[in-house]
């Protein structure tokens, strides 16, 4: 089941997921991306085979290269060319079954195994590149919100698009004043509020004159709290106030001026994870989290990487330019810890290597990118050991106030399996929530 993100994240809708095949490279690049969706009597892949809207036409493919099956609603893949079909840079041995996200080569073809939902796609939003499930869910969550005046908070890793994502929610509201985007770690030390909220004349030293702050210069449109986490913990109270009552009131002065603004906020961490640590307040987060929009990193999402090179390239003033089918195997398999910053970097490297009229290539340069990107992923945590028994699974709920969501998570469980496991010892979660 494919989530669509909702009030305090949770599912507000779902769509059954269907077994379906991306064709994401094909023609060094040249090719459009198409998704078949596989049906119950398999499919032969192959030169010549009509899957996609074109036959492939891949001098490297054998004529029957590999099959798909499906049983129990399960795709498994076959190679039938003698070992010349690749699963996630491997060579395919005998049948495996198929994991989304997983990357198929066959000669100079690739292939993303990408379940979809089984709904009709939204129009795409031009700056939110892409058709994955997870797109489709995120543009219908925009549509949901966009026309009302709840706040939103929007979650993801670095560089998976939330400023992006906050801006197609301010272009879809219809509110006709200013989008405006603040990094909350870069205000100047000891100005925040002023920052915010503005100042009068002589409020203190260097105020030279009156300044309307953020809140009132974003009057009538959007004000995008990037990185919202890092405003002071002694401030939150001033602007949880400020979202309550619609009013600022200038350092300095004695008198509210009220503000017509939308705020978005952003996080590359889970806001209730600090909420717990008691780093973030619980009732600005409750203020601020009307909406939450949950943006996947691009390693879930490896068959949107082809729209995006394309994107990306037309940055890059090399737009339409052929890749090498290694190069686009390379993209497909990365992890991309720094998500699409990191393939807009990589891209750009290789824009640079390229020699005019030649495709973009897997050279030493752009391998050296790979691996430098790679090493950016952030340290694991140590999950926390499973527990079982009655005491254990009282100890955890207490830690969580009877939060499963949060005890499954500190676990590296499912909220399903915790459930269980709760069940069979007997153990209520509501009796360590607070009355």
């Amino acid at each position: 089941m494919i989530p669509i993100t909702g009030p305090r994240g949770g599912p507000s809708d779902a769509a059954e997921a269907v077994p379906t095949l991306v064709l994401a490279f094909s023609d060094h690049g040249r090719g459009a991306t198409e998704r078949r969706r596989i049906p119950q009597g398999g499919l032969v892949l192959g030169r010549g085979a009509a899957v996609f809207a074109e036959p492939f036409d891949d001098p490297r493919m054998s004529v029957r290269h590999a099959q798909i099956r499906v049983e129990a609603g399960r795709p498994f893949v076959r190679d039938l060319a003698g070992g010349g079909t690749r699963l996630n840079g491997d060579a395919l041995l005998g049948e495996r079954a198929l994991q989304a996200g997983d990357v198929l080569r066959l000669g100079d073809t690739l292939l993303v195994y990408a379940p979809s939902a089984a709904v009709t796609l939204p129009e795409p939003e031009s700056e939110l590149v892409g058709d994955s499930a997870s797109l489709v869910a995120i543009r219908r969550s925009i549509e949901l919100v966009a026309l009302h005046k709840h706040t939103v908070v929007v979650t993801g890793e670095t560089g998976t698009g939330k400023e992006v994502a906050a801006r197609v929610v301010h272009q879809r509201s219809g509110r006709p004043g200013p989008f405006l985007a603040v990094n909350c770690g870069s205000f100047s030390h000891g100005l925040v509020p002023s920052d915010l909220f503005g100042h009068v004349r002589g409020a203190f030293t260097g105020a030279v004159s009156d300044e309307q702050g953020l809140f009132r210069a974003a009057r009538g449109g959007t004000l995008l709290l990037d990185e919202v986490a890092e405003i002071p913990l002694g401030l939150q109270a001033n602007l949880l106030r400020v979202l309550e009552t619609r009013e600022v009131r200038p350092v300095g002065s004695t008198r509210d001026v009220a503000v017509d603004v939308r705020v978005i906020a952003t996080s590359n961490r889970e806001l209730m994870d600090l909420v717990k640590e008691r780093s973030f307040r619980a009732d600005l987060y409750s203020r601020l989290a009307q909406w939450t929009i949950r943006l996947p990193p691009l390693r879930e999402r490896r068959e949107d990487i082809p729209a995006l090179t394309r994107n990306l390239l037309a940055r890059c003033g090399a737009a339409g330019r052929a890749l090498t089918s290694d190069l686009a195997e390379a993209l497909l398999l990365h992890d991309w810890p720094v998500n699409v910053r990191g393939l807009f970097n990589v891209l750009s490297i290789a824009a640079i290597c390229a020699p005019p009229g030649e495709p973009f290539s897997l050279g030493e340069e752009v391998r050296s990118a790979l691996w430098t990107s790679r090493t950016l992923a952030p340290i694991p945590q140590e999950r926390a050991p499973l527990v079982t028994d009655k005491a254990g699974l009282e100890q955890v709920l207490e830690r969580f106030q009877g939060g499963v969501a949060s005890a499954a998570r500190h676990l590296g469980i499912t909220r399903p399996r915790l459930y269980r496991l709760l069940r069979v010892q007997g153990v209520e979660p509501a009796a360590f929530r607070p009355s």
